[in-house]
């Protein structure tokens, strides 16, 4: 296999799907590709670099084909992304937690785009109020869906059906909820009230 920064990607993504991420190290990493851990600091330079390109694997669908201009259907495609792979949301929060990250830049202008795309021209909300918005839908977004997935996986470890507070589809219809009292809110802040 010739090596590439893709190929490393999607190796650390199948051992995060099938063992999770704290089963993502380079030396699991160089064994699965049969190659020398080394080998792997040629076309990624840390763990952290690693990270950041697999929390992108795990919002591409989000940022792909541009991100929905609705800011509600924007947290909504973000959630489930993040939930689709096993820790998504974990290495998500990780790599956008980390400074000057790209992905972080990537998904506040998507957000912040769909949310000066919802204010439009009937509320007047300012900039600054508007990018605390978008900033809270992702934030909100990444804790719904970190919380739910820890929950989940709680859950199946112990083998207990309590230990998730919420089922998925209330989890989903919580995260909705808020999502559009947050909106509501900003509405009412460029209502002047």
């Amino acid at each position: 296999m010739q090596l590439s920064q893709d190929a490393i990607t999607q190796a650390a993504m199948n051992i995060l799907r099938q063992y999770g991420l704290a089963d993502v190290s380079m030396r699991r990493l160089a064994t699965s590709l049969g190659v020398a851990p080394g080998a792997l600091y040629w076309h990624i330079e840390s763990k952290q670099e690693l990270i950041s390109n697999m929390a992108a694997e795990i919002v591409r669908p989000v940022l792909e084909h541009g991100a929905p201009g609705d800011p509600a259907e924007l947290s909504a495609l973000l959630r489930r992304s993040l939930l689709s792979v096993r820790d998504g949301a974990e290495v998500a929060v990780a790599a956008i937690g980390q400074p000057g990250t790209a992905l972080r830049g990537k998904l506040v202008d998507a957000f912040a785009a769909a949310v000066a795309g919802w204010v439009g021209g009937t509320r007047r909300a300012s900039a600054s109020e508007q990018l605390a918005a978008a900033n809270g839908l992702l934030h909100l977004t990444l804790g719904a869906a970190s919380v739910e997935q820890s929950g989940a996986q709680l859950a199946a470890a112990t083998g207990s059906e309590t230990a998730a507070e919420l089922s998925p589809v209330e989890a989903e219809a919580q995260h909705r909820t808020a999502v559009q009292l947050l909106l509501r809110g900003l509405g009412a802040v460029g209502e002047g009230v």
